[in-house]
């Protein structure tokens, strides 16, 4: 009996103590904490290390945290946590009690992973750079910092502070010059030894050159007790850092001093999510370092081969990587965002390649998700996502950013050739951040990360549901006006070719309404300075050809009357060729001093056609001023929408070296324009739909409907799409322009993604653009298409007319060739994309058909 009661008492005991330890365990760390460099804490009395079984990877499957891991801040939602040994953190969300890892936690077990990256597990920032040879070199924080000991921890309110110092460790034979003069060695070593035991110790650690007449130290010599002898007389005698910099600059060793780089991170819980950040500005190395980029958190979240699930990247619509899809013979997915930048010299284009427009990239597990936000910085910043097998036994999806860029220039002398590399004259020195958002299980899915980034731009960049939408919007482009080469008596000349007048404009909206499309949005393309290319738009002139004036302004009461949205298109980041209003002191400039030109591309081979004119790339700082001229003519044409070509899908650079303008500068210049163009306009339509451009916009067109295809993803989805349904008006590329022109296929994926219809048209002949640079456009003839595409649109608004201001709630792939999606209020419609009709659950979907289920009320 007594046994039995002590074995009782024993438990409530120990049960006890475990309830006390949790409890100090969740406390929030209070002040700011400071680790030396040797990592040890120096402030007593914190938070306690846990003592806890770590979880059995990076997953966050275990429900307790990693032993060695403890308490650095705590809010509402997150509890973030540090080793202060190896300066890895974990997040708990205390929502799901799903805790996530920067680093696997199982990494020692990895059977792949071996030398370089087997060490590479460890790491939280690693940059790439280029010494003075031209030899790509890295350096991570775990190998040239941690393992070291060289950085410091710093808790703060809310979150932590970390400074590494990257670089080799001072050894004491450092303290020694390699070379000293026989002169020096003399005078300022032998001399002022008094004792002769100390001299003659010293004497036989150098080797004398009477050649170079210099004496040399002989390393092999110096270890243990005979370099603390020598050390310890060096420092008596008073020889130091400046003495011991004069020998090595005698003797060409000052070039050979230390790669030392200080980079700042940070830590920090912001309601839901974690923000990281790396003030870039205050990284610091040497000149001769040539940094190009940064990669943050490479294995944060990183998935293991036993986990199911899949990462999300951002390209075209989005894609999916499934967990250890064995491919790997493919290339490691890397993108950089809001596609190529003009000022960046490229002699060939890659075909079929979509642009990443959203700076979001996130990872599913069967019952959890996170989701990274790239929020400063994304203009320079890349995602990078690998699978396991490779490398190691993981799945990674992160992000990485391009500090300076470079090219390479062939110098030639006669016969002989070199090719050296040249650097943008002034690196980035913005701030880098990203924000980790982490979805329960109810929200773990790409549909949970779109909701998760739409409530992000609602509460940062102030998007706004749209509201009203009593029809499904149908977007037509008119095409004014083109330049075309003209022959009199044999004679080239230059002309201008009215493709559809204001009147004939008329003519064919009429025409739609008769056939029953409604909620028109017309983009009027080439209308001002010359046509479609235009010139210079800091100001306006309507092209009299087409109507003039008087023209524009008959047009525009015919689309108030019927309520239809003019949006007259204009471009602005590029100059054409020969385009009156542009100097070449408004281009921006490559990294060679080159002015950025622009060729056209031979269909051929994808190489710029360098035998036409070229165009040029404008540099943001001319930006402002075009904008000011033009929206100063166009406030008196009393148009209430304006079409942008380009400010929503490129961004260029500008690498004069005199003033450098980095892709993030860029940015900032277009999104002020973009906000300076919402106050005067009551609507934007932007082509692409780069994030920072989306806010402003009311309507994109020419949006990413599918991915590039790449080998390594393994599904295309509608990321984008969810991410802006029922609060940006969207549509992809017109149909008739589009490389599948199968209005069947185009309908379905209009019905999949809730998108608006879209076609670019002219009234003329189509042979009016033969033997011109637009031959392109020859199927943009408006008769071969309007009555199939009145069909198609009434059809597309009977079923999506009362989902316009609804968000999509889900969107899934159901079998091969089939997906569904279920809009805010529960309306549900599956398409079939396949030749055979498919049974889902008793529902049976035809042939490249669609079913629609569920409520339809708004």
């Amino acid at each position: 009996m007594k046994r039995r009661l002590a074995i009782i008492m024993t438990a409530v005991i120990i049960g006890c103590l475990l309830i006390a330890q949790e409890t100090n365990f969740a406390e929030p760390a209070s002040g700011a904490v400071s680790v030396s460099e040797a990592g040890a804490e120096s402030a007593p009395g914190d938070g306690q290390t846990a003592e806890v079984t770590a979880a059995r990877n990076n997953s966050g499957k275990a429900a307790s945290i990693a032993e060695g891991m403890e308490n650095a801040a705590e809010n509402e939602f997150l509890i973030l946590y540090v080793n202060n040994a190896t300066t890895e953190i974990a997040v708990q969300d205390k929502r799901s009690g799903a805790i996530w890892y920067s680093n696997p936690q199982d990494r020692e077990d990895d059977k792949v992973a071996t030398g370089y990256n087997k060490a590479k597990l460890n790491v939280q920032v690693e940059i790439t750079y280029l010494d003075s040879a031209g030899n790509s070199l890295k350096y991570d924080n775990y190998t040239h910092s941690v393992q070291n000991g060289q950085y410091v921890i710093e808790k703060v309110s809310g979150g932590l502070n970390i400074v590494y110092t990257l670089g080799e460790v001072k050894s004491d034979i450092d303290a020694i010059p390699k070379y000293i003069s026989e002169e020096r060695f003399q005078t300022l070593i032998l001399d002022k030894i008094e004792d002769s035991g100390d001299k003659r110790e010293v004497e036989k650690r150098f080797k004398h050159n009477e050649q170079e007449k210099r004496y040399e130290r002989r390393d092999s010599s110096l270890k243990g007790v005979g370099l603390k002898k020598v050390t310890e007389v060096f420092e008596q005698i008073g020889y130091d850092e400046e003495q011991k910099a004069i020998d090595n600059a005698a003797f060409g060793e000052a070039a050979a001093g230390e790669l030392n780089v200080k980079i700042p991170l940070h830590y920090r819980l912001d309601g839901e999510q974690l923000k990281v950040t790396v003030d870039s500005g205050g990284v610091e190395y040497p000149e001769t370092m040539k940094i190009q980029t940064l990669s943050l958190l490479p294995f944060f979240g990183a998935s293991g081969l036993e986990d199911e699930g899949y990462t999300l990247v951002p390209d075209g619509s989005g894609s999916l990587i499934r967990f250890n899809n064995e491919k790997t013979y493919a290339t490691p997915f890397r993108k950089e965002l809001y596609g190529t930048d003009a000022s960046i010299s490229q002699r060939i284009r890659v075909q079929n390649d979509e642009a990443a427009r959203l700076p979001v990239f996130g990872m599913k597990y069967e019952d959890r998700a996170f989701v990274g936000i790239i929020e400063e910085g994304d203009a320079v910043a890349a995602v990078e996502a690998d699978i396991s097998g490779r490398l190691n036994v993981y799945n990674t999806v992160s992000s990485s950013f391009k500090l300076r860029n470079l090219e390479e220039v062939t110098l030639t002398n006669g016969w002989r050739s070199s090719t050296v590399k040249k650097f943008q004259a002034a690196p980035f020195q913005g701030d880098i951040s990203v924000r980790y958002g982490f979805l329960g299980a109810k929200d773990a899915s790409y549909s949970g990360m779109a909701a998760h980034y739409r409530d992000y731009l609602i509460k940062q960049a102030g998007l706004t549901r749209l509201t009203d939408e009593e029809s499904v919007p149908f977007y037509a482009e008119f095409i004014g006006g083109i330049p075309k080469k003209k022959f009199f008596l044999g004679i080239p000349y230059n002309a201008y070719e009215p493709l559809t007048t204001f009147d004939q404009a008329e003519s064919v909206l009429g025409q739609m309404m008769d056939l029953g499309i409604g909620n028109i949005k017309l983009r009027y393309t080439g209308w001002f300075n010359g046509g479609i290319v235009h010139d210079v738009a800091k100001s306006i002139a309507v092209d009299k050809k087409l109507g003039g004036s008087k023209g524009l302004n008959e047009l525009k009461a015919y689309a108030d009357a019927n309520r239809i949205s003019l949006f007259p298109d204009a471009a602005f980041l590029e100059a054409a060729p020969n385009a009156d209003g542009f100097k070449k002191s408004q281009a921006s400039r490559f990294i060679t001093g080159k002015l950025a030109h622009i060729y056209p591309y031979r269909a051929a081979d994808f190489r710029e056609d360098d035998e036409q004119e070229p165009g040029y790339v404008l540099s943001p700082k001319s930006l402002p001023k075009t904008v000011d001229g033009f929206m100063a003519d166009y406030e008196k044409l009393q148009l209430t929408g304006v079409s942008l070509r380009d400010l929503g899908s490129k961004l260029n650079s500008d690498f004069n070296r005199a003033n450098v303008i980095d892709r993030e500068e860029a940015k900032a210049i277009v999104s002020g324009q973009l906000q300076q163009m919402s106050g005067s306009v009551k609507e934007i339509l932007v082509e692409g739909g780069n994030a920072y451009a989306a806010a402003y916009a009311r309507h994109i067109v020419d949006a990413p409907m599918t991915s590039s295809g790449f080998i390594i993803t393994d599904e295309t989805v509608p990321f984008f799409q969810t991410v802006f349904h029922g609060y940006v008006n969207y549509a992809g590329m017109a149909w008739n322009m589009a490389d599948d022109q199968d209005s069947a296929y185009n309908f379905l994926k209009a019905l999949e993604t809730g998108s608006a219809m879209h076609y670019t048209w002219f009234n003329a002949d189509s042979s009016a653009i033969k033997m011109t640079e637009f031959d392109h456009l020859y199927s943009a003839d408006y008769r071969l298409w309007i009555d199939e595409a009145s069909q198609r649109y009434r059809e597309l608004n009977d079923v999506l007319h009362d989902v316009q201001t609804q968000t999509i709630a889900d969107h899934r792939m159901l079998a091969d060739g089939v997906y569904q999606t279920t809009f805010e209020k529960g309306k549900t419609i599956i398409v079939n994309y396949n030749d055979t009709a498919s049974n889902v659950d008793g529902i049976i979907v035809g042939a490249k058909d669609y079913w629609v289920g569920g409520e339809t009320q708004r």
